[in-house]
């Protein structure tokens, strides 16, 4: 009898651990924080329920937190600016945080490179005709 049930119940815990894998996991819930945001030195990054697009190229996958200076996004990996080059995405670096100006909705969103605040503005939704 052991023979028939212990493979039944390997069989059905290997199908639920791949369904967990294979089964796409967004965020549990919605921030609101989805949008295109720009700046004039770096182009623009658009977020989209945890995933950041910068100039429409790079992809980086993100968090939203709140701590007692407010809420931020917190990237996978190290997202800077390179002046007048767009944004520089950096593996080896400790990752930053980039503030958001209010949740839901933000219209601001600043990313610090040393001291200097680079302000990134919600750009309005494109109007369909």
């Amino acid at each position: 009898m052991w023979r028939k049930i212990i493979p039944g119940v390997v069989a059905a815990g290997t199908a639920v651990y791949l369904g967990f894998l294979i089964v796409p996991h967004g965020p549990a819930v919605k921030a609101g924080e989805n949008g295109t945001f720009s700046n004039d030195c770096c182009g623009t990054f658009e977020l989209s329920d945890g995933k950041m697009i910068l100039n429409g190229e790079t992809s980086v996958r993100y968090t939203v937190a709140a701590d007692a200076n407010g809420p931020y996004i917190l990237p996978r990996i190290d997202v800077g600016t390179m002046p007048d080059h767009g944004f520089a995405v950096d593996g080896s670096r400790s990752v930053r945080k980039l503030r958001l100006d209010r949740l839901p909705g933000p219209t601001r969103i600043t990313l610090y490179e040393g001291i200097i605040p680079y302000v990134f503005t919600r750009k309005a939704p494109r109007r369909r005709e």
